[in-house]
């Protein structure tokens, strides 16, 4: 009869190390994905940006400098829906002379419901004009983040 020696088995060494390293890997990589590049402010895509991280963030003065002078001009307040949970994806850009179209993907998940989440992803549409010739501000928003309509037609 063999007695145990009181060595662990260099196999179950090798394993526990190979999972012990791909957590650790896991941890760095969750933990150092940082946030999104900043884009231009200058381009429509960077106008964008600004727009949707001023009303995520609820900074309201921010964002309405980033509007229309029509829209901020004749401006019903409007509240945007419930931000937490929501995510833009940039999708292209098409500029038309002094007009562009950002395209984005909308993604939000505003909780788990009985059956499961209710989160939805859609395909939107900032539509943007040049002022004064040099800067880009926008015109229409999707629905989610509208924070103003004008008060003689729609937004």
């Amino acid at each position: 009869m063999q007695t145990p020696s009181g060595r662990p088995d260099r196999t179950l060494v090798v394993i526990l190390s190979i999972i012990t390293a791909v957590a650790v890997l896991a941890l760095v990589v969750v933990f150092t994905r940082g946030a999104p590049a900043q884009l231009d402010p200058s381009t429509p895509e960077g106008v964008v940006q600004s727009y949707s991280n001023a009303v995520i963030s609820g900074d309201r003065v921010a964002a309405m400098t980033l509007l229309t002078s029509d829209i901020r001009n004749s401006c019903q307040r409007a509240d945007p829906s419930t931000m937490s949970s929501l995510r833009l994806t940039l999708v292209s850009t098409k500029i038309n002379g002094d007009n562009a179209t950002v395209r984005v993907s909308v993604s939000m998940n505003p909780g788990s419901g009985t059956f499961g989440g209710s989160a939805y992803e859609t395909d939107e549409a900032f539509t943007l004009v040049r002022e004064s010739g040099s800067n880009w501000k926008i015109e229409t928003t999707p629905w989610e983040l509208v924070i103003c309509y004008k008060t003689e037609g729609n937004q």
